[in-house]
């Protein structure tokens, strides 16, 4: 008579029960955990790659930053120089037309007086 009844679980059976949807979950979150490390992993190495490439690009802007004032500093100089040329140039052409206006005041105006 009692084998057509059912009896409730035993305490026994609820803590096997517990225990192995316990272990169920713990293995479940091992692999997560696993999968997880794996994907931290593989950033932490993209990272590293990105992190060498933001240095080489820092190096690079430096690089061109010195090009930059070099190419600054030339272009100075030679505006420097031009406007010194300039200045010299227009003192020469005055002097020159100084000098030819003083030989028209002279009566020397070309003529081989023929």
């Amino acid at each position: 008579m009692t084998d057509s009844v059912e009896q409730p679980p035993s305490r026994l059976d609820q803590i096997e029960q517990m225990l192995l949807l316990t272990v169920t979950t713990v293995g479940d979150i091992a692999k997560q955990q696993q999968t997880n490390t794996q994907a931290i992993a593989q950033v932490t190495t993209r990272l590293d790659q990105l992190t060498l490439k933001v240095d080489q690009l820092t190096l690079k802007v430096d690089n061109l930053t010195d090009d930059v004032n070099l190419l600054t500093d030339y272009f100075t100089q030679i505006i420097t120089n031009a406007e010194s040329d300039r200045a010299a140039f227009q003192a020469e052409i005055r002097r020159i037309w100084e000098y030819l206006l003083q030989q028209g005041r002279n009566g020397h105006n070309g003529d081989t007086g023929v």
